[in-house]
C-alpha cells in the first residue's frame, strides 16, 4: 500500500473518531482492559489495565503515555478502526487494535530470559 493511501486511510479513521479535529490538536485514546487471556487461562482483572495513546493530528505521530514516560508508536489505520504498534527497547511487540465503536484488544508478545510471555487483554477505548 502506498504511503499516500496509508495517510488518506489514517485521516479517514481519525475523522471518524474526531469529527471536528482542529488544526494543531491532539486526540487521546483512553483504553481500559478488564479481561486477560494468557497461557494460564482467562482472568478478569481486579483493577483494569489502562493505556493512553495520544495522536498528534499535525504530524500523524502517536505516543503511548505511561507512568514511566512515553514511547512513540506506529499508527496502522484500516477500514474498521485503528491499531497502534509498539516495539519495546528489548524488542518485544505490543499491538493495540481499536474498532470504530471502541472495542479493543491489546496483544503482548514478549520474550523474557528465553521464555515466551504472551498475553492478550480485552476491553474498550474511547476518545477523551
Amino acid at each position: 500500500m502506498s504511503q499516500d493511501k496509508i495517510m488518506r486511510n489514517f485521516c479517514a479513521i481519525i475523522a471518524a473518531f474526531v469529527p471536528l479535529a482542529s488544526h494543531g490538536a491532539t486526540s487521546s485514546f483512553i483504553c481500559k482492559f478488564e479481561v486477560e487471556a494468557s497461557p494460564k487461562g482467562l482472568a478478569k482483572q481486579s483493577k483494569p489495565f489502562e493505556l493512553r495513546f495520544v495522536v498528534d493530528n499535525d504530524t500523524n505521530k502517536a505516543y503511548l503515555m505511561g507512568n514511566a514516560g512515553s514511547a512513540e508508536v506506529e499508527i496502522i489505520p484500516n477500514s474498521g478502526g485503528i491499531s497502534f504498534l509498539e516495539i519495546t527497547d528489548s524488542g518485544n511487540v505490543m499491538v493495540t487494535a481499536v474498532t470504530k465503536n471502541g472495542e479493543a484488544v491489546h496483544s503482548r508478545n514478549g520474550i523474557m530470559s528465553k521464555e515466551l510471555v504472551p498475553s492478550q487483554l480485552y476491553g474498550s477505548c474511547f476518545l477523551q
